[in-house]
Formats: structure tokens, C-alpha cells, sequence
């Protein structure tokens, strides 16, 4: 109660002040700074707020205790306070909800914002370097140099959103826990969403790579099948040191498609189930290790090394990657349709390089507006609308190996 009456002072003061211009953005501002600051939506109540910031709020309430309808001096029009601040308690719990720690799709692309929601080209151009072998005499003229085209087509963005209705029966037996629960629950669906799609293009299943307006796929050896000239497809199973080193010198021997140089590229991350994460962990923390059995006779006992790579690596595990592997396999070539074949899978290389995320919008709330019919149809209070635009889509596949684990090399 005495948060929604120190609410409403607020809001009183905010629409006394001539200073303001755009007295709804000050407030939407001024309860995202109070939620940013440790506010619990939790901590407010529907009712609560509905009697104190709608005018004639707490004698509606009542008669729709009784049973009686809203009458059109105490409508939607005097809600919009009510509507604006319950919005803010939705969208952050949406917005925590949709940013799941678990989730690792955002760590694997480079997203960007785009105003081109059909699918766009993005052009590149190459310069060899020995264009630059020959140095320029005194006196002479620099010459041109020979430029390459190189395009990547990337995939129409798509829409995906959902409405939540707050409703006169959710506002009377203070249905706050409820409300935010399925706020909780959209946001969620709308995170593992952007999750999948992500990850189904990571792994090879969703083969958006179209270099030069052709279409090809993600991860290839290059003497089968749409020979690229490279291999970015490994079968080494990830037990030690030596199977990322081998790795490793598979993805050295990739040159740059355009100028036929090395890639200009560190790996920086394995990309594993949470099985095999285990393992791989020992492989990237400088750590000692004494295996074997010292009750056999003659006692067998060593000592691991740990990691002898030359260069820092991140793991990223999810156990979404390896639902995902299951339920693709087959497409790209993937054959993980078991749990103990897709956690042998492991990625390697520079994720952020090779992946992108193309934005027409990130996720964002909408109400719809006052006295809509749905308020007379329905008795819904007020909509929220949240909804999110973009699409995954393939880089540069060479700088990424994807290995099956399944037979070791």
C-alpha cells in the first residue's frame, strides 16, 4: 500500500510540472530507474496500484466486487497511469526472464542492427597482399590496385511476439504472482526461441551460408560433395591436449577464400555439451593431475599434465546444444540422433567471427491503446505486446571446426 500512495505522489508531482513535456516517457523513465535500483515487481500488487493511481480507482474496484460494470466516467481514458506502470513491472520481468543465464546464443554471434528486413547483401572487398610486393620507384606514379568482390547474402528477418492481457478479474483478487508468472513464462519462451535458432545455425542444421549468391553448406570436408576448398569438419574425440592441437592445425590450414592468406583469426572458445565440458575444462586450466591405480599390482600411477595449449580458450556448454544436435541430425550432415553421440560433438574457433545476428528490433513492449474494444468485449484492463525481429545467419564458416567425436583420428 505505501509504495502505490508514494507512486501516486510521484505521478502528481511529475504532472504538476509545466517543466515536462513528455509526462508519460518521465514516468516510464523515472519506475525503469526505481526497478533498476533493486525494486522487486513482486513487491506491488494490481489491486493495490489500481486503487491508487486510477481516479475513482478504489470505488470501481468495489462495484466490480459487486458484480457491477465500469462506467465510462471512471473508463480506460483515467487508467493510463495504472497501464504505464504495470507495463514497467511486466517488461522487467519479461526482459530478466528473456536474458537467462543459461542461455548461450548471444555469447556465439555478433549482432548488428539493420533496417533491411528482406534478406540483404552485404558487400566486402579484398586486396591481396602482394599487390604491395613491388615497391613504387621515385618519381612514379602509384599504381590502382586490383580490388575482389566478395558478398555474403544474408536470411529476411522474422517476427516472433505474443500479447499478454491483463484482466478486471487478475486486478480484483490481485492476481500479481500470476501476471508475472506468465510475464516470467513469455519471456522465457521468447529467450529459448532466439536460443534455438541461434544454435541451429551454429551447428550446421540451418545452412545459411550464400557466399557469392551461392548457397553452401556450413560445415564440409572439401574433397565431398560442394567442394569449397577448405575442411572445417573433424571427427577427432576431445579426450586431451593433442585432439585440439590436431584440430588446430586443421583450422591453420584454412587460407582466407579471397586473397589465399592465413585467417587472420585466433580461436578463443570450445563450444561443448555439459558432459563434455568436464573434460575439456581440464584441458584449458593449467592444472596437475595424477591418474591411475595404485592398488594394482605393480602400482600404475602418472600425472596429467594439463593444458599445454599456447592460447586462452573459453568453454561454453549447454545442455540446449545437445537437444538441438538430436533433434536436427540429418540436416548438415549432423549424426547425433543419441544423447551419448551429441555430447562426443564439439566446436572450436571464433564464434562471434563466423556468426551474426541480423536486428531489425531487440525484444520491446507495446500497450495497446485506451478504450480499445477488447476492454468492453473482454473486460481486459489494458494489453501488453512484446515481440523481437532478427534472424541468425552464417559469416564466415571457415573460422569455426565442428568435430562429430566419433572416431578418433
Amino acid at each position: 500500500m505505501l509504495r502505490a500512495r508514494n507512486l501516486k505522489k510521484m505521478i502528481e508531482s511529475i504532472r504538476r510540472d509545466k517543466r515536462i513535456t513528455d509526462k508519460a516517457d518521465f514516468i516510464r523513465q523515472e519506475m525503469q530507474f526505481q526497478l533498476s535500483e533493486g525494486l522487486k515487481p513482486s513487491e506491488y500488487g494490481l489491486r493495490d496500484l489500481y486503487e491508487n493511481l486510477v481516479q475513482g480507482g478504489r470505488e470501481t474496484v468495489r462495484d466490480w466486487d459487486r458484480g457491477e460494470q465500469i462506467t465510462e466516467s471512471a473508463g480506460a481514458v483515467t487508467t493510463a497511469d495504472f497501464a504505464l506502470i504495470a507495463e514497467q513491472l511486466l517488461i522487467t520481468t519479461v526482459q530478466e526472464a528473456y536474458n537467462l543465464a543459461a542461455l548461450v546464443g548471444n555469447q556465439l554471434v555478433s549482432s548488428f542492427p539493420s533496417s533491411i528486413q528482406e534478406s540483404e547483401v552485404i558487400p566486402g572487398i579484398a586486396v591481396v597482399a602482394d599487390e604491395f610486393a613491388t615497391p613504387i620507384p621515385e618519381g612514379k606514379p602509384y599504381p590502382l590496385v586490383g580490388l575482389q568482390p566478395s558478398t555474403i547474402r544474408i536470411p529476411a528477418a522474422e517476427k516472433r511476439g505474443r500479447i499478454l492481457p491483463i484482466t478486471r478479474e487478475m486486478i480484483i483478487r490481485d492476481r500479481t504472482g500470476l501476471l508475472l508468472q506468465r510475464a516470467q513464462t513469455l519471456g522465457e519462451a521468447m529467450g529459448l526461441d532466439k536460443e534455438k535458432r541461434i544454435l541451429d545455425t551454429v551447428i550446421g542444421a540451418d545452412a545459411s551460408y550464400v557466399r557469392k549468391e551461392e548457397a553452401r553448406a556450413t560445415y564440409v570436408v572439401s574433397a565431398a560433395g560442394n567442394n569449397m576448398g577448405f575442411t572445417n569438419l573433424s571427427t577427432e574425440i576431445l579426450t586431451d591436449f593433442t585432439d585440439v592441437r590436431i584440430v588446430d592445425e586443421i583450422f591453420n590450414a584454412i587460407s582466407d577464400p579471397d586473397i589465399n592468406e592465413p585467417l587472420s583469426t585466433v580461436p578463443t572458445t570450445i563450444l561443448c555439451s555439459r558432459d563434455l565440458a568436464w573434460q575439456a575444462r581440464s584441458l584449458v586450466r593449467n592444472v596437475s593431475v595424477r591418474e591411475g591405480d595404485i592398488t594394482a599390482a605393480p602400482a600404475i600411477q602418472g600425472e596429467n599434465q594439463g593444458n599445454r595449449i599456447p592460447f586462452d580458450l573459453q568453454i561454453i556448454s549447454s545442455e540446449h546444444l545437445v537437444r538441438r544436435l538430436i533433434a536436427r541430425t540429418g540436416e548438415g550432415g549432423l549424426t547425433s540422433g543419441t544423447r551419448a553421440l551429441a555430447n562426443a560433438h564439439w566446436f572450436f574457433g571464433n564464434f562471434p567471427k563466423a556468426f551474426i545476428y541480423k536486428e531489425i528490433w531487440s525484444m520491446t513492449s507495446e500497450q495497446a491503446p485506451a478504450n480499445n474494444e477488447e476492454e468492453f468485449n473482454a473486460d481486459i484492463a489494458f494489453r501488453l505486446k512484446v515481440s523481437e525481429k532478427g534472424v541468425p545467419a552464417v559469416r564466415e564458416p571457415r573460422v569455426v571446426i565442428r568435430s562429430g567425436g566419433t572416431v578418433a583420428t
